[in-house]
Parts: structure tokens; sequence; C-alpha cells
């Protein structure tokens, strides 16, 4: 297992929403992999800060009362200088105290009321370029193998002779001139995993795919913690830990980066914080795939 792909999927792996084979095989990465080991770690640990956390209000008369503390801790004289006080154990315990609780306070107040700490540093360019021309008409459908798997299948069309080709992950899937409904069957995607499909037409206009392993039916609102990831990362994470399918319209900057903390929100907003971020319009495809389009 490669470190990008364990990072990936830390989150499903402590809640072990992912299968059992998968999750022996990162079990025996975790094992070998000191750097992979401690990013899981701080993962648990964020994860043990936010379900212990309490918002905690400051009684009234707690200023007045460090006050007092503070004042009956100085002589009247001599003057001590500032260094000499800093270091008499009651006046260094009510600083201590005072800071330790305004930490508390403002630590609190930032999990509950700041669900999503999002940040996009682009390269110098706009994060996501527009196509070049009017979008390939493409819609992705789910189906079931006789084995009760999911996969997925894309149907393309286009009003003239079109040159095109599908790549999932690494597997090239169809290439050819679409000029009427055209349908491509992709390939089986692993548990716990999305599919990352990339569609080109007419040499330069790209539409990028994350196409999840099972769609969840229920309103998720997972904890993620990503750092320093591209676009195309983010939206693979994302459209794994909700279960839902993503499609992007329009090429990347592969400078930008994306740090995402987020305590669990629903989808809708995820997304309407992350459009507003990279500058993208959101719609609904008649199938349910939610579709991000450059401005």
């Amino acid at each position: 297992m490669r470190c990008e792909h364990f990072r990936e999927l830390i989150s499903a792996y402590i809640e072990r929403s992912i299968a059992p084979p998968l999750a022996a095989k990162m079990d025996e990465h975790a094992a070998e992999c000191a750097s992979c080991r401690a990013e899981l770690e701080g993962v648990r640990e964020l994860w043990q800060m936010m379900a212990e956390a309490k918002r905690v209000e400051p009684p009234v008369s707690l200023h007045s009362r460090i006050m007092q503390e503070v004042y009956a801790s100085v002589p009247a004289a001599p003057a001590p200088r500032w260094w000499e006080l800093a270091w008499r154990p009651r006046f260094a315990f009510a600083v201590a105290a005072v800071l330790a609780l305004l930490a508390l306070v403002v630590w609190s107040y930032n999990t509950q009321s700041n669900a999503i700490a999002l940040s996009v540093v682009s390269g110098g360019g706009s994060p996501v370029s527009p196509v070049a021309v009017s979008t390939l008409p493409t819609r992705f459908e789910p189906f079931l193998t006789d084995d009760g798997d999911l996969r997925w299948m894309l149907k393309m069309n286009a009003s003239h002779p079109t040159s095109v080709e599908v790549v999932a992950g690494a597997q090239a899937v169809w290439s050819g001139s679409v000029a009427q409904e055209t349908t491509a069957v992709l390939p089986a995607v692993p548990q716990g995993t999305v599919l990352d499909v990339r569609v080109v037409w007419d040499g330069s206009n790209v539409l990028r795919a994350w196409l999840p392993a099972e769609i969840s039916q229920e309103q998720r609102k997972p904890v993620l913690v990503l750092k320093q990831r591209s676009i195309e990362e983010t939206l693979a994470h994302i459209a794994r830990a909700y279960g839902v399918p993503l499609v992007l319209v329009g090429e990347t900057d592969p400078l930008t980066r994306v740090n995402l903390e987020s305590t669990g929100v629903a989808l809708d907003e995820m997304l309407t914080r992350l459009a507003e971020k990279l500058d993208l319009q959101i719609s609904r495809a008649e199938d349910g795939t939610t579709v991000l389009t450059a401005r």
C-alpha cells in the first residue's frame, strides 16, 4: 500500500467503515511506515480532543477574583522589577490560570462554531481553468453486477464528431470519436476507495470524476483532516468520505494546495465553502451527481 492511499483512508480506517481486507493492509502499512503511523496517531488525537471538548463559560466574577489574587501577590514596597515578579509562585500561578482558561474558551469556541477550517493557496493563476468549448454531455450511471457489486458506466454524447479519451486510474478505458450516445463500462472500484476518471475531449478539455465504491443513502457528516492536498486529492477524499459521485469540469492548477479540517458538516455546506474558495459553480446532474464547473 502506498502512503498517499493510506492517508486518504485514515478517517475511514479509524471509523472502521472499510472492508476487513483493506483494514488489514492498513494495519500492516502502519506497522511498517513510521511517517504514516505518526499521521494516524495525530488524527486519532484530534478526534479525541474533539470528542472531549466542552463549551466553557467563565463565571462573571472570575476576572475580579484573579485580579485580586494578582494584586495580593504584589508587595506595596519595594516595587519589584517585572522579571522578579514573574517568578513569584502565586503570581505565576494566577497568570497561568488566566492563559489556560482563555486558551480553553477560545479553542472550545472555535471547535463548535467554526466547523470548517479551509484555506486554498493558488499557484498564481485561476485554481480551475474553464473548458475552451461547450462541455461534452456526459453522465455516470451506477449498476449492480450479478455478484451484487457496484459498477459504473459512462455515457457520452456530442452534437458533432468529437475525439474523446477516457482513463480510469492508470487504465485507458476508451478512446475514439463520439457522434452519438456512446457507453463505456468503467473498472470495478475497490472497497473503501473512489475511482478516479479523467475524460479529455478535443485534445484540451478536461472532465474529472470521483466515483465511490458505494453510494451512501444517509446524510454523512465525517471528520476530515487534509493538509497540503491538490484539488483532485481533496475532491477524491470528499467523494469517498460522503459516499457521493463528484465531477469537476475544467483543468486544475497543479500548484494549488488545499488545507481542510472539518469537525463534521453536511455535504452541501462543505461543497459550498470549497466552491467559493476555488471560484466554482455547483450544479446537480439528472443522475444526482454533483458537478463543479469553473466559472
